[in-house]
């Protein structure tokens, strides 16, 4: 997993690679960016997410985190209203 700053992240599974594109910020500080990134894959891939799906969730937490001076936490609420406009039902 590479980040790619606002352009999203390339994910490679050992058999091809993909860009997963991010959304557009308000950025205020880059704080704890790739941290949160890191972090939210490694725990999505333990709990057995599918690539795509971790893809997208280190992509909206990192991309959170990145709105909001200083290094803060994820907020839990508005990552499931985020990504749920990405799952179809």
């Amino acid at each position: 997993m590479i980040t790619l700053s606002e352009k999203g992240l390339y994910l490679n599974n050992g058999k091809e690679g993909k860009i997963y594109p991010t959304i557009a910020r308000n950025i205020a500080d880059v704080s704890g960016a790739g941290d949160t990134v890191i972090s939210i894959a490694a725990l999505a891939l333990v709990a057995g997410l599918e690539e795509e799906m971790i893809a997208t969730l280190s992509n909206l937490a990192g991309g959170q985190v990145c709105e909001f001076p200083g290094v803060v936490p994820v907020n839990l609420e508005l990552l499931e209203t985020e990504l749920s406009s990405f799952i179809t039902p």
